[in-house]
């Protein structure tokens, strides 16, 4: 035989919590429940949609329940103070456990929080080895080389010499006793290669060379003239 509760259907005309409106007033400290149109809410207390002690037995609010003191027990306790007394109690007790379970709570929230937090790395444990935004997390990572050690990925750009103040490639000697190709203002600078001279049409004298010869060979082969 299965248990039916008595606070899902109201105690006066046994109506159920789907036929009386959808929800049903039941009372905090016995077994009753009333529909909207039985309760006598003139010698009711209201309490809440939802009870402390169902909230420390892990039971949220329903939308079909709502709680009281109902009119019996509110009468009781009325009349009678030891019950008066009974009911404080029993209420006050609940209070207390229900302000540490909310305490618990709290602490278990911020332990939480703060487990979210990220930890900054360590000096030891630094990925950069340059300066870093004091409160920033992210750091320029290391290149780790195959013997183990550890350097920064910073581009590191060779410097170029710069030329002697007193160079310039205009006044150059030609013939310079040195080394071919080579600047007399030091090893690492090399003069630029004499300019062929050209002739008054803009040609070369290379040029007028080889035309000159191909000119005498033509003159005199046997078979010039004919």
């Amino acid at each position: 035989m299965g248990f039916n509760c008595s606070q899902h259907q109201c105690w006066d005309c046994s109506q159920k919590t789907q036929d009386a409106g959808g929800m049903i007033f039941r009372c905090r400290w016995c077994e009753r429940g009333y529909c909207e149109d039985c309760l006598d809410f003139t010698i009711t207390e209201l309490l809440g949609d939802d009870l402390k002690e169902y909230e420390l037995l892990g039971f949220p609010a329903v939308t079909q329940a709502y709680y009281i003191s109902c009119p019996s027990c509110t009468d009781h306790q009325n009349s009678d103070a030891s019950a008066k007394d009974f009911f404080a109690d029993r209420a006050m007790e609940i209070d207390k456990q229900h302000d540490v379970w909310l305490e618990e709570q709290d602490a278990e929230m911020a332990r939480q929080n703060n487990s979210l937090v990220p930890t900054p790395p360590s000096d030891t444990l630094s990925l950069t080895d340059a300066s870093t935004i004091d409160g920033s997390t992210v750091a320029t990572p290391y290149c780790i080389t195959d013997d183990g050690g550890a350097t920064s990925r910073k581009k590191k750009t060779k410097k170029r010499k710069a030329a002697p103040a007193s160079f310039n490639a205009d006044v150059l000697p030609i013939d310079d006793p040195a080394v071919p190709g080579r600047s007399p203002y030091g090893s690492d600078t090399f003069a630029l290669p004499p300019k062929k001279p050209k002739t008054s049409q803009g040609e070369d004298a290379t040029m007028v060379k080889i035309r000159d010869s191909f000119h005498d060979l033509s003159s005199s082969s046997p078979l010039a003239g004919r």
